[in-house]
């Protein structure tokens, strides 16, 4: 665990089910696309051994940071690359035996008001993991039409009433009223929604996030790369945290699970690709909820490259 309070879902000192799936061996090569605090590198990379080599990926480079304090200075078998695991495609890495992403938002995004994830606190409307780069949230809802910010509470966060609270928000907006803040935001949907807003606000900043990070298009690219980067035997494994990115991972690894069809006789044509690892997705334990409450909604799903 560190200073923020992190500890890696699904791989605590008590329960262990990441490990169960992705088996990392000595002498293996290691991408883990969303390193944030370094929880699960630091374990992979002790599972590999000084033979093998632990990639490092991250959006933010505070984050990557404070991953690289995890490993000894001198480390040799690390590498830390500060982007976004959309491009590992177009980053010259070499093939894989693991790639794993933990889609999560990190701690110290969370803890740190001054990141603008939280509600809790009033701070810059930022909401950026990449600090040096895209459009701030408080830049993306002034310049979104009423159309786009219905479709991205409705879509994103799956809100109810996603309409006015967009038609609420562009009128604002348009009148010259501020929207700098996560209390000036938090303010208009506590407006809109009243009694529910408590209950609503968690959506509404996750759909606002999701936009602008660009997350699932993110997803989808690593999706579509990720497979042809591993080793014949190699292990893709996400963490996701709501519906719409399990989803995405779901019907992304189904395809190259499913063996092909003769049109004419409907019999199986060959192997799939891969071997899905487990028929539904694994959850947190009872047990690691309790010590670790963020990990109550984690999803994880795992396929192996067919040789």
């Amino acid at each position: 665990m560190s200073q923020f309070g992190h500890i890696p879902v699904l791989l605590d000192d008590h329960n262990r089910p990441l490990f169960d799936y992705l088996r990392p061996q000595g002498g293996e090569r290691v991408l883990d696309a969303t390193v944030g605090l370094g929880g699960h590198a630091k374990a992979f990379w002790n599972a590999v051994g000084s033979t093998g080599h632990t990639y490092c990926i991250d959006a933010d480079i505070v984050n990557l940071q404070w991953a690289k304090e995890c490993f000894p200075q001198d480390v040799q078998n690390v590498t830390f690359i500060h982007g976004n695991f959309r491009d590992i495609g177009r980053m010259g890495l070499p093939s894989m035996d693991i790639i794993f992403a933990d889609l999560g938002v990190s701690s110290p995004h969370l803890d740190d008001p001054m990141r603008g994830f939280t509600f809790r606190d009033d701070a810059p409307l930022d909401l950026r993991f990449d600090h040096t780069k895209g459009t701030t949230a408080a830049v993306f809802l002034a310049t979104s039409s009423e159309e786009e910010l219905k479709r991205i509470f409705r879509d994103y966060g799956e809100m109810r009433g996603s309409g006015k609270l967009a038609h609420v928000l562009y009128r604002e907006l348009h009148r010259g009223i501020g929207m700098q803040t996560t209390a000036q935001f938090r303010t208009v949907v506590e407006r809109v929604y009243g009694y529910r807003a408590p209950s609503i606000l968690p959506q509404a900043f996750q759909a606002l996030r999701v936009a602008v990070n660009a997350e699932l298009g993110a997803l989808e690219e690593l999706l579509d790369v990720a497979p042809a980067l591993l080793k014949v035997g190699g292990r893709l494994g996400i963490i996701s945290y709501h519906s719409l990115e399990d989803r995405m991972v779901k019907e992304a690894f189904r395809p190259l699970c499913t063996a092909e069809k003769d049109p004419l006789t409907g019999a199986r044509v060959g192997e799939p690709a891969f071997v899905q690892c487990m028929k539904k997705p694994v959850i947190p334990s009872p047990e690691e909820l309790e010590r670790n409450p963020r990990s109550r909604s984690a999803k994880f799903r795992a396929m192996v490259k067919r040789a």
